[in-house]
């Protein structure tokens, strides 16, 4: 038997509001999430031949009232559809004895469906493409699927799955599987669970092709997942790649030469692109956004050529431009999705003037040069795609992944091939990897003095980078980078003894004599604070709305901050000692983490079993 283990915590980026830069040590990896998480793939020797002929048998039956790329959730009241939901669990090794709350919750799904008349043969009577709105959402996707056409080795299948849950999810399960299109295996299942996570849950398969004569290809994947919003929910999704129609030919398209123009890391080279919200780095801002309060926008550019004897179907792509206009729905045109890999939740892409999600927006920007060998897009300048404001909230790590799928045809046979360019790191094998990205802000109300390193204080809105600030730990510091912009989310208004004031946001650190570096929310009047001549106890703790520019600082160059220790690139502000850009980062990131170490305090008591029993498999 073939599982594997992790388990770990996440460090959720989101960030209220800033006195300092919220921008990330591109040396960090993406973290993935908050609980247990365990992975496996699934084995055919679970179900008996009986079992097996059942399973395959229901898997036609349900892709025979199911359209690809249309997302569904199973009307378990059918008993076929019911039958290969148990069948899919039992072949990750999922079963009633190991996984007791999970089975209980699916006969509960099922009675309900019962009781509200679902017949069978048909889907539930709910939305089925859960997709269409713009707005941030719960997601189950197909992140990639090909049949090697960008890979130099044969008969490569791949297909890779991914959820998301906004603000997280008590338990997912998502598995995904690679078969012919008649449903036979070209590889394992493999499987994915994770407890107190649901933020960026995403498994591979693979695929043999040489094990088919068959010329189209299956990605599927099933997911039950509970959330407190919504209690336990299934969903499916499969798409298909490979011959759509014509004679069976020998030769499969191959492509290559693909080349991503953006999004990419053009203003730092940090190996990290930047998207700036309300406020913007000087000298690390890749994409700046703080002219357009109400949604992320982000370029996107590139090309792919095929180099076999296909060429990209023209007639194909029209009709897609055209379906897509007129509001014909095409769920075989692709997705672009943004992904909030901290908190969870992802948007579509839209056009800006709905609240639909609508991929019409990317092919209007496509296409075909004379010989049609080379497919482009250019969503740049004022094309750039748009992504609806639920999903403009500080990210220390976005997901962005784009499925484009590729119509081809060579002497009558029409062909679906696709690319997926991400920067999920649990994606195997995106055809472009895109840089990390982070949605950032940060803040320090404007007027604030900043001590300088030859004694004099100068407004916070005065300072460049280059200049040098005093620092209690070394001579000076050099700042590196500023940043400006706006806040609105009401500020922290600090008074000591002395009667000095500061306004900072939230989630600035301040060091405090008996906690170290703390978060202003945190303060409490009574608190003993640094400032630039020893210890003063604070007098007023309280909000206050701030409508004037905020601005922020880094400090410390790579030689300065090597004599440095921990929480040391501070700055004094207002006579205040308080942390920097970098300071902020660290300790955003330690406040999002779990608060307790113990998975069965944060897991409902109805959970508490099947992870136990988790523990135990091997």
């Amino acid at each position: 038997m073939r599982r594997y283990l992790v388990m770990g915590t996440t460090i959720a980026g989101t960030c209220l509001s800033l006195l300092s830069g919220c921008t990330s040590n591109p040396q960090e990896s993406m973290p993935e999430f908050h609980g247990r998480n365990q992975q496996g793939v699934g084995e055919p020797g679970r179900l008996s031949t009986t079992e097996w002929a059942a399973y395959l048998s229901d898997q036609k039956y349900l892709h025979s009232i199911a359209k690809p790329d249309v997302r569904i959730r199973l009307n378990l009241a059918d008993a076929a559809q019911h039958r290969f939901a148990l069948s899919r669990l039992k072949l990750a090794g999922k079963t009633p004895e190991n996984s007791p709350y999970l089975f209980k919750a699916l006969e509960q799904r099922r009675q309900d469906q019962v009781a509200r008349g679902y017949k069978p043969g048909l889907l539930p009577p709910e939305p089925n493409s859960l997709a269409g709105s713009a707005a941030i959402q719960e997601m189950h996707l197909i992140e990639e699927a090909s049949a090697g056409e960008t890979t130099a080795v044969a008969h490569d299948g791949l297909g890779t799955a991914s959820s998301t849950f906004p603000g997280g999810a008590i338990y997912t399960y998502v598995d995904t599987s690679y078969t012919d299109s008649g449903g036979s295996a070209l590889g394992d299942l493999t499987w994915r669970e994770e407890f107190d996570g649901g933020y960026n849950v995403t498994i591979n398969a693979t695929g043999n092709l040489a094990l088919t004569n068959l010329k189209r290809y299956r990605v599927s994947s099933y997911k039950v997942e509970e959330s407190a919003a919504r209690g336990v929910e299934d969903s499916y999704i499969f798409t298909e790649v490979g011959i759509d129609s014509g004679p069976v030919v020998n030769e499969a398209p191959r492509l290559s030469g693909l080349t991503v123009l953006a999004p990419l890391d053009v203003a730092f080279n940090d190996n990290l692109i930047s998207v700036c919200l309300n406020r913007t780095w000087t000298q690390d801002c890749d994409y700046d956004l703080t002219g357009n309060l109400t949604s992320v926008k982000l370029p996107l550019k590139g090309s792919i050529t095929v180099t076999s004897s296909h060429v990209f179907d023209e007639t194909a792509i029209n009709q897609l431009k055209t379906d897509l206009a007129t509001g014909v729905a095409r769920p075989d045109a692709g997705h672009l999705k943004l992904i909030l890999a901290n908190v969870g939740g992802g948007c579509d892409v839209t056009d800006g003037n709905t609240l639909v999600a609508k991929m019409g927006q990317f092919w209007n920007r496509v296409s075909l040069n004379a010989d049609k060998k080379t497919f482009s897009w250019d969503l740049t300048g004022t094309n750039a795609a748009f992504f609806d404001d639920g999903c403009r909230q500080m990210q220390d790590s976005a997901k962005l992944t784009a499925l484009i799928s590729l119509p081809l045809i060579s002497a009558g046979t029409r062909y679906r091939s696709s690319i997926t360019l991400s920067n999920d790191p649990a994606a195997v094998r995106p055809d472009f990897v895109f840089k990390r990205i982070t949605l950032t802000n940060s803040c320090l109300a404007a007027g604030t003095e900043i001590e300088m390193a030859e004694g004099k204080a100068t407004a916070i809105e005065s300072l460049r980078a280059g200049d040098h600030i005093t620092n209690p730990f070394t001579p000076s510091l050099t700042i590196m980078d500023t940043a400006v912009g706006i806040e609105t989310t009401p500020m922290v208004r600090i008074r000591n003894e002395a009667g000095r004031t500061l306004l900072m946001t939230e989630m600035h650190p301040i060091q405090v004599v008996a906690r170290g570096m703390v978060q202003a929310r945190e303060l409490m009047k009574g608190d003993l604070v640094m400032t630039r001549t020893g210890p003063s106890k604070l007098t007023e703790v309280s909000r206050e709305a701030f409508t004037g520019n905020v601005y922020n600082v880094k400090v410390g160059s790579v030689a300065e901050k090597a004599t440095l220790g921990a929480d040391q690139t501070a700055v004094y502000a207002n006579g205040f000692l308080v942390g920097d850009g970098q300071i902020q980062k660290k300790y955003e990131s330690i406040a999002m983490q779990p608060k307790s170490g113990d998975m069965l305090a944060r897991l409902p008591s109805r959970w508490h079993r099947d992870y136990q029993l988790s523990l135990q498999r091997k």
